[in-house]
Order: structure tokens, then sequence, then C-alpha cells
């Protein structure tokens, strides 16, 4: 599923491997597709940045797992 132009409201991470989630607006909390660490880290990044200076996102969530796999900075 393809999302555009969407706030990110939250962003949780906690110290396990590949575990960071983030609460975009009206899609409501998803994890972020855990492929590789350095993925997951720098996905994670990238929605705290759009969550600290109000910049929206744009991306694909999986639809087997409904995590988040893709995501663009706007």
């Amino acid at each position: 599923m393809d999302f555009a132009n969407k706030n990110v409201l939250r962003t949780y991470v906690s110290p396990h491997s590949k575990n960071a989630w983030a609460e975009i607006d009206t899609l409501g909390w998803k994890k972020i597709q855990g492929t590789s660490e350095d993925g997951v880290t720098n996905v994670f990044m990238m929605l705290c940045a759009a969550q600290s200076h109000g910049r929206t996102i744009t991306g694909t969530i999986d639809d087997a797992t409904n995590e988040i796999s893709i995501v663009y900075l706007n």
C-alpha cells in the first residue's frame, strides 16, 4: 500500500534488534520492516527527522507484513 504526504506523529525504538516503530497520521502504528539493521536505522532516522522538523513523508507499507518498507522525506 502506498501513502503520500503523511505526518509522523510519534516514533518508538527499543534496545532489541530491528525494533523500531512510527505512528503515521491516519495509518496508526507501523513497524519498520526488519530487512537489515542499517536499513531499520536509516528509515527510523528519516522518520525522526520528519517528526522533529514538521516534514511529511511518502512511502510504501508492505501488504504481506503490514510494515513500513520504503520512506521518502518530502
